[in-house]
């Protein structure tokens, strides 16, 4: 299995050549490709018109079966029909975060589904380790015995491309643990019904920057149980959580650090509560598939303490960064205090695709603040933010987000957002290189970004569009295809220093401002981005 792993990510350049698709056809099957035979895998959607090959019709869900993978002749026309034979590959894509709309390729993923790895599967355990307590709802773990000497005592003698398995006991499900690090090749699997809890104790963290840190070749983290953070309950000797200490400029772990790593994988955990970010990714080569991250994971803490998204500061989801690339994000659903997801280009950060994702609470699908190092070729399609009832507003409800300041910006290029549907969001679309006072000579620079199949849903949140470049000698360039903001007014739109294209579908708005150049290639009418099937909760 690693063998095979460890091939794939060797020729992960060639594969991301392809971009997403125009949208110019029907909707893809939520992930959910044919197999043999032209069927779809079990539950996974497809739009009212898209069937998957000749005979096969998906679910309801957006979740592929895991034998159903699109082959690449299966490519969605403007019917929804999957190539004419609806056969696959033996892989199986799809996954659980899957939507379905109107047809087979209206998502924008048509010709990036046929780029997808295979979804990955869980390592064979090399030992099994048993609960140590029962976890209770409303109360924190006793600190007393923490069980990280046997968990780094585990992955410590397990051999390369095996994972130590964290399952249940009984009425026992919960492990404690402080910081350790994966060994090359070996990986952690916390099994379905159980938590691994990381300590509250900032001490036994010490300068440790994480719970859990890969830094090797070939690991990963697996399985269908959690991993909670504490972030927002108090620390230990201490009235203050982890939040609260973000809050006012302070410092805390991440849940997992994966730095100067390559061939990383994360796969169907579930990540809440971190003391910071959740997962800070620097991996040559990774896959980040079918993971939840909800945090805050319960109304109010153990002490009483009401916790929300605005309280959980500086939780962003998954930030690639640390000379990521090569990388798939995909099939997944995030709600968090900051970031969804952040593009950190301290240095440089590429070849990125983040397919069939949905999010709720949280700050946008960003770019930045860091992109001194560049940031290019990044595709981002079949994204759904639903900032509704999330109590967040302001510059804490963003949609698509780029942002830098001259103290850290550089060249962000060829970037594609397509088919993506926000609602409740006060800036659905928020480009600037400005995005703080700090300054320096590290300029910012957008150029070719193209955002097509978007639409912004009418709410009670009076929406804003904010498309600035830095100055008449850094020009913002952009692509509006097909850009649909409800209710928009033109007092609502900020623009300057940019260069423009709208088209060929309809936009319903028109930038001006401080060098300004529009140029309008909108080719007759076109229909807005329905968002049938859109919304998640979870």
């Amino acid at each position: 299995m690693r063998t095979g792993r460890a091939r794939w990510f060797a020729t992960l350049a060639v594969v991301l050549a392809a971009g997403c698709g125009s949208n110019s056809g029907s909707v893809d099957a939520g992930g959910g490709a044919a197999g043999t035979s032209g069927a779809a895998g079990t539950s996974g959607a497809a739009g009212t018109s898209g069937t998957a090959g000749t005979s096969g019709t998906a679910g309801t869900s957006g979740t592929a079966g895991t034998s159903g993978t699109a082959g690449t002749t299966g490519t969605a026309g403007t019917t929804g029909v999957a190539g004419t034979t609806g056969t696959g590959g033996a892989a199986g894509k799809g996954g659980a975060a899957g939507t379905g709309a109107a047809g087979a390729a209206a998502s924008g993923c048509a010709n990036i589904d046929a780029t997808l790895p295979p979804e990955p599967t869980i390592p064979a355990a090399c030992a099994t380790l048993m609960a140590s307590f029962a976890a209770v709802a409303g109360a924190t773990p006793s600190e007393s015995s923490l069980d990280t000497a046997r968990i780094k005592s585990a992955l410590q003698t397990c051999p390369v491309g095996q994972a130590v398995k964290l399952t249940t006991s009984g009425s026992n499900n919960a492990f404690i643990s402080g910081p350790f690090t994966l060994p090359t090749g070996v990986s952690l699997w916390v099994d379905t019904g159980t938590t691994l809890f990381g300590t509250r104790d900032p001490s036994v963290y010490g300068n440790t920057t994480a719970l859990i840190t890969s830094n090797g070749a070939n690991s990963g983290v697996y399985g269908a149980g959690v991993i909670d953070g504490q972030g927002g309950e108090p620390q230990v000797g201490s009235t203050m959580s982890s939040w609260d200490i973000n809050g006012t400029g302070g410092d805390n772990p991440a849940l997992i650090q994966v730095v100067g790593a390559t061939n990383f994988t994360l796969y169907k955990i579930k990540l809440q509560n971190a003391p910071k970010f959740h997962v800070k990714l620097g991996s040559a080569g990774f896959i980040v598939w079918g993971i939840t991250i909800k945090t805050p994971s319960a109304a109010t803490n153990s002490v009483g303490t009401k916790l929300t998204a605005s309280s959980a500061h500086n939780t962003d989801g998954v930030d690639p960064g640390e000379s990521a690339s090569n990388g798939f994000i995909v099939y997944n659903q995030i709600s968090d205090g900051d970031d969804h997801i952040a593009i950190k280009g301290g240095t440089s950060v590429k070849n990125l695709t983040i397919a069939h994702n949905h999010f709720e609470a949280g700050h946008g699908m960003s770019i930045g603040s860091e992109t001194n190092g560049g940031v290019s070729n990044i595709n981002v399609c079949d994204l759904s933010i639903d900032g509704t009832n999330t109590g967040l507003s302001g510059g804490s409800a963003n949609g698509i987000r780029i942002k830098s300041d001259s103290s850290r910006g550089g060249l962000v290029n060829n970037v594609t957002y397509s088919d993506v549907c926000v609602r409740g969001l006060t800036n659905p679309i928020i480009i600037t290189p400005k995005y703080s006072t700090d300054t320096g000579s590290l300029i910012p620079q957008y150029t070719n970004i193209t955002i097509q199949n978007f639409r912004s849903m009418s709410t009670s949140t009076t929406p804003k569009v904010t498309l600035l470049g830095y100055d008449a000698t850094r020009l913002l360039g952009i692509t509006l295809d097909n850009v649909v903001v409800d209710d928009i007014t033109s007092a609502n739109i900020s623009a300057s220093y940019a260069n423009v294209t709208l088209g060929p579908g309809m936009v319903s708005f028109t930038p001006t401002g401080t060098s300004v150049t529009v140029t309008n290639k909108v080719a007759g009418s076109s229909t807005a981005n329905a968002c049938t099937n859109k919304w998640v909760t979870f």
